[in-house]
């Protein structure tokens, strides 16, 4: 996943030096505003003081920090004593809470009490371009998060693509925190160990970073690439609001430098194998995902032979957006059968 936008986001660039840039409606601040999306970006904002809290961007948002990195959540909370389990839930590359909104609404209806965690740099987390993105990084910072702020549960764990593989290393690491995981066309991996990265050397020198990161967000992250990415995603054209919900944290400055420092901060914190897996897994996929094919999984998922595989027919990479009723149908008996 990652290194498919990473190529698209240069092969873009490079269109744009050809002086080939697309033409991009304007996107105001108001009219990010929709009733799905976000009301106000925490990055627009003066940061908190005791007097006047921070805005933040949904009703439910909470911002939580972790090692000095802020980190931006949503919230659906249920009371103690009627809980009939917790979600926690983890997006794709690119994306944020917004992508999980249906499915946690839904979770919390049905008595669930649900989190979802905008993995920095992506929706309104921190977007420093110094912050450590590998796997096992963000998997840490997760666990440090939910222990801080939501302390003696076990969740039941989801992550899509980028997220699903964020969710592998969490689930590998600290079985005990989980009841369940479940991959929704995750980015999986069979055994996990970091690996010299030729880009890095190049991409450490800080100008040439930051110029990369400047013309990536004025040039690549624009409505019309953005449309287009989530049409190539979700295998059908998305609405308005759904371009609007990804396009608005994306366009927050810093978001382009901390993508492309991917390549360069990300270290991952220890040695995972796919084969140790303890913890119930189900993985869910379509069989239309073009961005992340089962069949390049197939590897990760035979290492994790107890791990169910559910395959929705017609269906893209975002099953849990685009085909939301084929989704639940197939995940809620999973999360049932492991409520206890």
């Amino acid at each position: 996943m990652r290194p498919f936008i990473f190529i698209w986001m240069i092969f873009a660039l490079l269109l744009s030096f050809c002086g080939n840039r697309l033409n991009a409606m304007d996107v105001s601040e108001g009219s990010a505003m929709t009733m799905t999306g976000p009301r106000a970006t925490p990055w627009d904002m003066p940061r908190d003081t005791p007097d006047e809290p921070m805005n933040l961007p949904y009703d439910n948002s909470r911002m939580g920090t972790v090692d000095g990195i802020r980190m931006h959540y949503r919230h659906w909370e249920q009371p103690e004593g009627e809980r009939k389990g917790s979600c926690l839930l983890l997006h794709g590359f690119g994306a944020s809470t917004f992508s999980w909104q249906e499915v946690a609404d839904s979770l919390h209806q049905l008595g669930y009490e649900v989190v979802a965690v905008d993995l920095p740099p992506f929706g309104y987390s921190d977007k420093s371009d110094g912050i450590n993105q590998s796997v096992t990084a963000h998997a840490l910072r997760v666990k440090k998060l939910t222990e801080e702020d939501l302390p003696g549960r076990k969740w039941h764990l989801a992550g899509h693509s980028m997220g699903g593989s964020v969710a592998q290393a969490f689930a590998l690491q600290y079985p005990e925190h989980l009841r369940s995981v479940t991959f929704v066309a995750a980015a999986l991996f069979s055994t996990l160990e970091d690996e010299p990265r030729p880009a890095r050397a190049l991409l450490r020198l800080s100008p040439l970073r930051f110029l990369l990161g400047e013309l990536a967000e004025e040039w690549v992250i624009t409505p019309r690439r953005v449309e287009d990415m989530l049409e190539s995603a979700y295998g059908t054209p998305p609405e308005d609001r759904q371009v609007e919900a990804y396009l608005y944290p994306l366009q927050i400055p810093g978001t382009g430098r901390a993508i492309l420092a991917a390549a360069t901060f990300h270290e991952e914190l220890t040695t995972l194998d796919a084969a140790e897996l303890q913890v119930p897994a189900l993985a869910i996929w379509g069989d239309a995902d073009t961005w992340v094919p089962v069949e390049r999984r197939k590897r990760a998922l035979e290492r994790m032979p107890d791990t169910e595989l559910i395959m929705l027919e017609g269906v893209g990479h975002n099953p849990m957006e685009t085909h939301f009723n084929d989704y639940m149908r197939s995940w809620i008996p999973f999360l049932e059968a492991h409520d206890n």
